[in-house]
C-alpha cells in the first residue's frame, strides 16, 4: 500500500462521485475541502457536513491545493473550469463523463474542453471508470478493483499513488493520448451497469499470469 503524506484536495461538485470522494480521500488522512460556484447551497451543505468540511468559491479552489477534483455534469465542465481561474501547479483530477451527452466537434475527449476552457491545466484522467460507491469501499472479494488512469507526467503517477492508497489498483496507462480509452472503458461501464441490467455494485481486476517457471 502507498504511503504518501497527507495531500490538500478540493473537490469541485456536491455530487456522488464528488461526496464519495471526498469520504475516501478524508479517510485516508488527506486535508479535503469542497469549492463550489454556491458555497452556501443545501447540496453542498449536505455534502460537507457530515465530515466537517470546508466549502470555497470556485476561485479559490486551487490555493494551497495539490489536487483539484472535477467532480460536475459534463455540460458544466468547461464553464466551472474556466471558473476555477489559474490552477497553478495544482494537478486538475478529471473524473467526469459525457454519459448522454456528446463532445463538441473540436473535441475528442473532454481533456480537449478542459484546455480550451484552461490552456495550462495539469490534467489527470481518473475515477472515471467506475461507479462512486467503490471509492470507499474498492474491493471485491478482497481483491482490488482496478483503476486505469491516463495523463501528464508526472502527476499522472501521483495520482495514482493517491487512488493506490485508498485501495484501487491503480495503473498508469499513458499520458494524455490514453485519455480516450478511459472514457470509453466508462462508456463499457454504464452500459453494462444500466442497460444490461448488471447494476452499479461490480467492478474490473487485473489478473495477471505468473511466469512460467524454468
Amino acid at each position: 500500500m502507498t504511503t504518501l503524506r497527507p495531500q490538500s484536495i478540493t473537490i469541485v461538485g456536491a455530487g456522488t462521485v464528488g461526496t464519495h470522494l471526498a469520504t475516501a480521500f478524508h479517510n485516508a488522512g488527506h486535508h479535503v475541502r469542497f469549492a463550489a460556484r454556491d458555497p452556501h447551497s443545501d447540496k453542498v451543505r449536505a455534502a460537507t457536513e457530515t465530515l466537517s468540511l470546508d466549502v470555497v468559491a470556485l476561485r479559490a479552489a486551487s490555493k494551497g491545493a495539490d489536487f483539484v477534483v472535477l467532480a460536475v455534469p459534463f455540460a458544466a465542465v468547461h464553464d466551472t473550469v474556466s471558473a476555477l481561474g489559474d490552477l497553478g501547479e495544482s494537478v486538475l483530477i478529471d473524473a467526469t463523463n459525457t454519459v448522454a451527452d456528446t463532445l463538441p466537434d473540436h473535441a475528442t475527449t473532454i481533456a480537449d474542453v478542459i484546455t480550451t476552457a484552461n490552456p495550462a491545466a495539469i490534467i489527470v484522467k481518473a475515477f472515471n471508470t467506475i461507479g462512486a460507491e467503490a471509492f470507499t469501499s474498492p474491493t471485491i472479494d478482497h481483491r482490488p478493483l482496478f483503476l486505469p488512469i491516463a495523463g501528464d507526467s508526472p502527476a499522472a503517477e501521483q495520482v495514482r499513488q493517491l487512488a493506490e492508497q485508498i485501495g484501487f489498483d491503480a495503473v498508469v496507462i499513458g499520458d494524455r493520448t490514453a485519455i480516450r480509452l478511459l472514457e470509453t472503458f466508462a462508456e463499457l461501464w454504464i452500459h453494462m451497469a444500466f442497460r444490461t441490467g448488471l447494476g452499479r455494485n461490480f467492478g474490473f481486476a487485473r489478473l495477471k499470469r505468473a511466469a512460467p517457471q524454468q
